[in-house]
């Protein structure tokens, strides 16, 4: 039964991220991307709201931010990063940076279950990473914008779970915690079309994390998952 529970609720404790690419190509270039996405395991269970601002400094130094909000979890990250034009429409971009994050979830009366007890998590992360974006921006007059983004990383979790019973007791030998630092790969697709400054964009993200399975300080069966995919719709500005 707790394992058809964690199929229908999930403890999701971290999502493919729907960071733009934003292939920033000369001094002053400014992007700004805002979407809706939907994040999945095996039934889709995140959904956030997400806005990126991507800026180039001079004619190689960008930078951009990021942050997502879905209700039980949110997430930000800083990256300063470099650019180079490859010929007239082609675009190579690297970023170092730093995401931390979080999740949780409130316990729920156990009558309202499909079992006799319910659960809660919380906790947070950071993700020291380090991304390279490859992409063609503004091909044919419909100005469409395809790039391929790899990040990698290093996912530092702190993460508590308890379990109840159905009168909301404390169970002790049903807690347990998550604290294995786990390898992050994380590739990124994006598509836009539109005109120069405003444009649609589709984003499909995949995340796999190396040590999901293991880190838990008590023998009890893992509690925690992480989405593997996640597609994102929205609109990218230009300035």
């Amino acid at each position: 039964m707790a394992a058809v529970l964690l199929l229908a609720t999930g403890c999701s404790i971290y999502h493919p991220q729907a960071v733009d690419i934003p292939l920033i190509n000369h001094a002053g270039d400014t992007r700004v991307d805002a979407s809706l996405a939907m994040s999945t395991w095996v039934l889709p269970d995140v959904m956030t709201f997400n806005a990126t601002a991507s800026y180039g400094f001079t004619d190689w130094l960008a930078g951009q931010v990021h942050i997502n909000y879905g209700g039980e979890n949110f997430y930000t990250q800083l990256a300063p990063g470099a650019y180079l034009p490859l010929g007239e429409n082609g675009l190579l971009e690297g970023y170092a940076g730093l995401g931390m994050g979080g999740a949780w979830r409130k316990p729920a009366s156990a009558s309202d279950t499909a079992s006799n007890y319910t659960y809660d998590y919380r906790g947070r992360f950071m993700v020291p990473f380090g991304q390279v974006n490859i992409g063609w921006h503004d091909l044919t007059g419909a100005h469409i914008d395809l790039a391929l983004g790899v990040k990698a990383g290093a996912y530092l979790p702190s993460f508590r779970y308890r379990e109840y019973d159905s009168d909301g007791a404390l169970l002790p030998n049903e807690c347990c915690t998550y604290s294995a630092p786990s390898f992050l790969f994380e590739p990124q697709l994006v598509f836009r079309i539109g005109s120069e400054t405003v444009k649609f964009c589709l984003r499909a993200s995949f995340a796999w994390l190396s040590d999901i399975e293991g880190g838990h300080t008590s023998g009890t069966s893992n509690r925690f998952t992480s989405d593997l995919f996640t597609l994102s719709a929205g609109v990218n500005f230009s300035f």
